[in-house]
């Protein structure tokens, strides 16, 4: 229900925000001092940097409209929490196992769709 009403008031053509609320003082986010990716999120997108409700930390908001700059929203999220971004690079040799061969079909439905 909630899911419609979200459609129904969207404007045609809006690009909706993606956030982050992350564990940083919103001071160490803005200025020269700013970590690179937010600079370069910053110079593509519409970048807005608030206090998380509650006192949680910073909320990182970005309009997007696009998967590859919410991995850069989560790469940055990395960044901040643990400083350093994970990256999977390649898979393991080997052969699929029985289970992972029966799998396959419903792993490529879901990988086509994107996780939401």
């Amino acid at each position: 229900m909630a899911a419609r009403r979200a459609l129904r008031n969207r404007r045609p053509g809006a690009v909706p925000w993606y956030a982050v609320t992350v564990e940083v003082d919103p001071a160490e986010l803005t200025g020269r001092e700013r970590p690179d990716l937010l600079a370069r999120l910053a110079e593509r997108h519409e970048v807005r940097i608030t206090r998380a409700p509650g006192g949680r930390g910073t909320e990182i908001a970005v309009r997007t409209a696009d998967g590859a700059t919410r991995e850069q929203v989560r790469a940055l999220k990395q960044l901040l929490e643990t400083g350093e971004v994970l990256v999977v690079e390649g898979q393991p040799e080997g052969r699929r196992t029985p289970l992972g061969r029966a799998a396959r079909p419903a792993i490529r439905q879901l990988t086509r769709r994107g996780a939401r």
